[in-house]
């Protein structure tokens, strides 16, 4: 009967280890599967638009707007990230009373940062990455008058290029799950084809949320 008793309690005993073996690796496999998920956010604000080169002297910055939707997925644990974006933007100049405004959609393939912590809850996010953007339509205004972009190319026989590639580069300060962020956006496509040196050149101010 003791020996019976003892068979017993060795198997309870082996049966509470193994337990607590899995119990322990699925504790693990959980911390690492919520250290890599993936965060969602929005982000939108303010526009300081112009273009720069040498087809671009003169031209003075008007406001646009920028809005996008995007993710960053963590790469390892050290804070760097990689993520993408999609959303509606603007580019566009002002030279006197004329002020010029293309509207667009954007996307960013990648963009690759590092998120690092300088207090409670509170995060510094240098970032860089590419965007490539269409402008669906456009407008210059002068005194109540407008006409597209295309019709001004037309006019002066040069071509109006609706897509635009390029960098930016910029910084963040994450407070939770708040975001300020702060971008320039720098075109490497003239936008026409005649204008030398007629980049893209914004400068964003954003604010954002993540969930």
């Amino acid at each position: 009967m003791k020996k019976v008793l003892s068979m017993v309690a060795a198997l309870l005993l082996c049966v509470g280890t193994q337990a607590q073996i899995v119990s322990s690796r699925s504790a693990i496999v959980k911390t690492e599967k919520q250290a890599s998920s993936t965060q969602w956010f929005l982000r939108a604000g303010l526009n300081i638009m112009n273009f720069s080169g040498d087809g671009a002297e003169g031209a003075d910055s008007n406001i646009g707007y920028n809005a996008t939707f995007g993710y960053q997925k963590p790469l390892g644990s050290t804070g760097g990230y990689w993520g993408m974006e999609f959303g509606l933007g603007s580019r566009g100049f002002k030279v006197d009373d004329t002020k010029c405004m293309a509207h667009n959609i954007q996307y960013s393939p990648f963009t690759f940062g590092w998120k690092f912590a300088v207090a409670d809850n509170v995060r510094i996010d240098p970032h860089v990455g590419v965007f490539a953007s269409y402008d669906y339509t456009s407008k210059m205004k002068e005194d109540g008058e407008s006409i597209s972009w295309g019709d001004y190319a037309d006019y002066m026989e040069v071509d109006y290029n609706h897509f635009d590639a390029g960098m930016n580069i910029g910084v963040g300060v994450w407070y939770d799950r708040f975001n300020l962020d702060l971008t320039y956006e720098r075109g490497f496509i003239d936008a026409f084809s005649d204008a030398d040196g007629f980049k893209t050149s914004n400068f964003m101010i954003r604010l954002g949320i993540a969930f």
